[in-house]
C-alpha cells in the first residue's frame, strides 16, 4: 500500500484505525509453535486490511502476570498508528507517495523502562506471509524478557542524594569605593608682601671736619 504522508495523516485524523483482534491460539504453553501461530494470524488480519484498502492494525494480547501486547501495524516510518501525527517530522516532502510498512508493536509492563518496542518487519508491498518467522522470534524473545524482568525486577539505580549545604550568604559587602577626586588645592602662594625695609637713609651726617684755621707764623 502506497500514500502520501499527508495522505496517511489525513485518513487517521478523520477516522480511527481499525482494529482487528486475534485471539487464537488459547494456550498457555509460550512455546516456539504458539508464536509461530499467533504470527501467522496476525499477519493474516493484516494481509486483508491491505486487500481491503484500510488503515488498521491486527493486536494479541497475553493476559495474566506478566501481560504483553502483540500488534503489526502499518506506518510510513517507526512509529505506532497512534503516534500519526508526529509522522511528518520524518519526512521533508509529505505530497510524496511512499510505501507504508509493516511494524511489531510490543507493549508490557515489565518489558523496559518505557514499556514498548517497536520492531521493522518489511514493507507492505510485499506479502505479509513471508514476515512470519521475524515476527515470531522477535515476539519469543520480548516474552522471554518480559518474563525474566517479572520474576526479578531489575535493581532500580541509586538515587544521587544531593547534600543540601545551608547556603550561607556571603555578606557582600559591596564597599563603595569613594573615588574622591584629590581635590589639587593650589597652594595660594600668596607672596609676602616684601616689605622693603624703608632703609630710613642713614643721614649719614657729614662730619663737618671743621679745619683748623693754621695760625700763620708772623714773622717778625
Amino acid at each position: 500500500m502506497k500514500m502520501s504522508v499527508a495522505q496517511f495523516q489525513a485518513a487517521l485524523k478523520e477516522q480511527e484505525p481499525e482494529l482487528r483482534i486475534v485471539t487464537t491460539p488459547q494456550t498457555t504453553t509460550r512455546d516456539e509453535a504458539f508464536f509461530q501461530a499467533v504470527a501467522a494470524n496476525l499477519l493474516a488480519q493484516v494481509a486483508s486490511l491491505l486487500d481491503e484498502g484500510r488503515l488498521g492494525y491486527a493486536s494479541y494480547t497475553i493476559g495474566g502476570e506478566p501481560a504483553a501486547e502483540f500488534s503489526v501495524e502499518l506506518s510510513p516510518v517507526n512509529l505506532p498508528m497512534a503516534d500519526h501525527k508526529k509522522v511528518n517530522q520524518f519526512f521533508t516532502d509529505e505530497a510524496a507517495s511512499v510505501a507504508l510498512n509493516l511494524y511489531l508493536v510490543t507493549r508490557a509492563e515489565h518489558l523496559n523502562v518505557s514499556h514498548f518496542h517497536i520492531d521493522l518487519l518489511g514493507s507492505s508491498e510485499a506479502d505479509p506471509a513471508g514476515y512470519q518467522a521475524a515476527a515470531a522470534t522477535i515476539m519469543a524473545a520480548n516474552w522471554a524478557k518480559t518474563v525474566a524482568n517479572f520474576q526479578n525486577p531489575p535493581a532500580p539505580k541509586p538515587v544521587p542524594v544531593v547534600k543540601t549545604t545551608k547556603a550561607t550568604a556571603k555578606k557582600t559587602t559591596t564597599r563603595k569605593r569613594a573615588t574622591t577626586k584629590k581635590t589639587t588645592t593650589k597652594k595660594t602662594t600668596t607672596k609676602k608682601a616684601t616689605t622693603k625695609k624703608t632703609t630710613a637713609e642713614k643721614t649719614t651726617a657729614k662730619k663737618t671736619t671743621t679745619k683748623k684755621a693754621a695760625a700763620k707764623k708772623t714773622t717778625k
